[in-house]
């Protein structure tokens, strides 16, 4: 119920966004404004926004306020309507007494309503009710949704006293069926008549990718502009934080190690649940170290992590088509994007209409429409459990140790064609990262000799289809880690059957020297399968004698 909202003063900066929603009536009776549809990337506060409006016109008197949340609405067209249209009932009948509890009363029957209803003078709520219920007694559940969705626009008529519309992830609406899921479409469009009263100003939240798609409807055009929520400053978002904090009583790191936070990104649902986490894992002080603690946790089986389940479940009903989406999404933050369907149905071990489906899903839950490295670490874990069968725990450690180490860790990445001489431009780029890690120049010329045969390998026998080669070098005070990685033909240095030394110096064969030279040279070197792509991974702990003093 949006009575639950955060105190107004732990709302921070959408106070120009709330002062237009709060006049959107008078500009649309006069023809300045419409109804509005709020985007933003997911846990910016669209849905607080929406319930610090409310509350706002509830105790002020001048607009009534109704509220409606799609997210666990029954989607079948009598049950909704029936949902709707008691739902507005009670907190009409709530806002003109003044009593917020008569609104929370969702199990109440109308009949116990009716000494209220009488006694406020609204007798044409009473004939709604008994027209509403005329449509219930004849089964015919296309006219109890007109009337539900028609109720505030009535009261609007009738009291004269304008009605601000609130539905929250509205493009579930778009999913309205009369008997069983799909066997209906289109009843979205009922909305129209009341988007289009001026009495009636409608602000909607849900999924962009969705919405796109439902204002496509001529019925809905024209009538609807957009109000982006963006993300909170860096200087906001740190004073939220803080303000978290300070309720749990939990001291704030110092500003020079609270750097971190701006992983969030200044969403306001992550600021918060980290510090909920920290007050969970019971800290009394935190400093960068505890930030990311609290951080994995969150990600991996924290809030944020249960958050981000519960949006996949609405799209994905299946465990099958669960792993099959993980997979998909593990290899777009993988490689920048998506492939073709036919090649991310191989990927996703289902098929290609079902891998078309899956796509549609992604888009339509907008969930990639903003880089999100939470939503990232958070897929990364969910892949480590659900696909790897890891533990939370190793989850958790995983993104831990992956934040800890880049605090002292340089990363560069070079991307080369498969074409004649790319793997020297390679060996140029190694010796200057060796250059500036101070390497000892003659480990350098042989990492320069082994990453050349890595390379040509990649070249000469993946067969790719992006004729490309990605390399990632990783230094480190104490290591240095380089990724080659190709998509292609699968590739085992075992099954490589190497030339000799001697026939190599008679054919004049200056490069390609085999993985022998790399594993004599590297401490660790691991090929991997991942996907449809083949990674190279080679380490190497560095000593005294490798650097230079």
């Amino acid at each position: 119920m949006p009575f639950n909202a955060i105190p107004a003063e732990d709302f921070f900066n959408r106070e120009s966004e709330l002062h237009y929603l709060k006049g959107l009536s008078e500009l649309k009776k006069n023809a300045l404004g419409g109804d509005v549809f709020l985007e933003g990337a997911r846990g910016t506060g669209k849905t607080e926004l929406l319930k610090q409006l409310y509350r706002l016109l509830y105790w002020e008197g001048d607009v009534v306020p109704f509220y409606y949340s799609f997210k666990t609405a029954n989607l079948k067209g009598a049950y909704f309507a029936k949902d709707y249209f008691a739902g507005f009932v009670r907190q009409y009948i709530s806002f003109a007494k003044k009593e917020p509890l008569i609104a929370q009363g969702s199990a109440e029957p109308f009949e116990r309503l009716m000494p209220a209803i009488s006694s406020l003078g609204l007798y044409w709520l009473i004939d709604c009710i008994e027209d509403f219920q005329t449509h219930v007694n004849k089964n015919d559940f296309y006219w109890q949704i007109v009337a539900a969705i028609s109720a505030p626009v009535i009261a609007a008529k009738k009291s004269g006293k304008p009605v601000i519309v609130m539905l929250d992830d509205f493009d579930a609406a778009a999913s309205l069926y009369e008997s069983s899921l799909g066997d209906t479409t289109g009843l979205i469009s009922l909305f129209r008549e009341s988007m289009q009263n001026s009495l009636c100003p409608h602000v909607m939240t849900g999924s962009a990718g969705a919405l796109d798609a439902i204002f496509t409807d001529h019925s809905l055009i024209g009538m609807t502009e957009q109000m982006r929520l963006g993300p909170l400053p860096e200087d906001v978002a740190a004073e939220l934080f803080g303000a978290h904090l300070a309720r749990l009583k939990i001291s704030p790191p110092p500003v020079e190690e609270a750097k971190f936070l701006a992983v969030l990104k200044g969403n306001p649902l992550y600021i918060r649940n980290l510090a909920k986490a920290a007050w969970k894992m019971r800290k009394k002080e935190l400093h960068e170290k505890d930030l990311i603690e609290c951080y994995s946790f969150e990600v991996s089986d924290g809030e944020t992590a249960f958050y981000w389940s519960s949006v996949l479940s609405r799209y994905m009903k299946t465990a099958e088509q669960r792993r099959a989406m993980l997979k998909i999404l593990m290899h777009s933050f993988e490689n920048q994007g998506f492939d073709d369907v036919k090649r991310l149905s191989i990927l996703s071990g289902v098929d290609e209409t079902e891998t078309g489906a899956i796509l549609a899903a992604i888009n339509v839950s907008g969930i990639i429409r903003d880089k999100d490295a939470v939503l990232q670490d958070f897929i990364r874990c969910l892949y480590m459990k659900e696909i790897e069968g890891r533990t939370a725990v190793y989850a958790k450690e995983k993104i831990e140790t992956k934040y800890l180490s880049e605090k002292e860790e340089s990363c560069f990445e070079l991307v080369i064609p498969m074409s004649s001489n790319a793997e020297l431009v390679v060996a140029k780029a190694v010796e200057q990262i060796g250059k500036n890690s101070n390497l000892d120049a003659e480990f350098l010329n042989y990492l320069q000799l082994a990453l050349i045969e890595v390379c040509i390998n990649a070249m000469e026998h993946s067969g790719s289809y992006e004729k490309k080669v990605f390399l990632k070098f990783i230094t480190r005070p104490d290591r240095l880690e380089i990724i080659v990685e190709n998509s292609g033909k699968p590739f085992s240095p075992d099954t490589r059957k190497e030339i000799p030394v001697e026939e190599k110096l008679r054919m004049g064969i200056k490069r390609g020297w085999g993985f022998k030279l790399v594993y004599a040279i590297m401490d660790n070197v691991k090929v991997e399968r991942v996907n449809d792509r083949t990674r190279v991974i080679m380490t190497k702990n560095l000593k005294d004698k490798e650097v230079l003093e």
